[in-house]
């Protein structure tokens, strides 16, 4: 059986859509920023940026609830998305904080556990969480069930 804290060890698939090493507080997990561009006739009208954290080795309830209270605006960052990845199936699926009513941005904490059911947010980042799950049991299979080389 693959552990969710394995999940670091298959960097190849979290660099190619963009992620990075993160931790934070006794946080593990990989982050990106993804930017947005909005185009018109002149060129580049404006430009924004939405910040990605998948979480798989936290303490729950705690460092969900840390999280969307630390959370802060920031300029052009519109959205900070943090997936956390639970063993286990969590009665609370999504908590949103909003800045200035949403003119400052927005701060999202969802959980969710693999092979299980996702919301519409987070249909780009959970699917990455069960195809990294996927990774890492073709690669014990291939390797024997031994140890995983990085």
């Amino acid at each position: 059986m693959t552990d969710i804290s394995d999940l670091g060890l298959v960097s190849d698939l979290w660099e190619y859509w963009g992620f990075s090493p993160w931790n934070s507080d006794g946080m593990k997990g990989v982050c990106r920023r993804v930017t947005f561009v909005k185009s018109a006739l002149i060129g580049e009208v404006c430009r924004y940026y939405a910040d990605d954290y998948i979480i798989w080795s936290h303490h729950g309830k705690a460092d969900r609830q840390r999280i969307l209270k630390s959370c802060r605006p920031q300029p052009d960052l519109m959205t900070q998305r943090y997936l956390f990845v639970e063993g286990a199936e969590s009665a609370e699926k999504c908590s949103i904080r909003s800045f200035l009513f949403g003119f400052r941005g927005y701060a999202e904490v969802h959980t969710f556990t693999p092979g299980g059911r996702f919301e519409k947010r987070v249909k780009d980042l959970a699917p990455l969480v069960d195809k990294a799950l996927e990774l890492l049991r073709s690669r014990k299979s291939e390797s024997g069930g031994g140890v995983l080389e990085k």
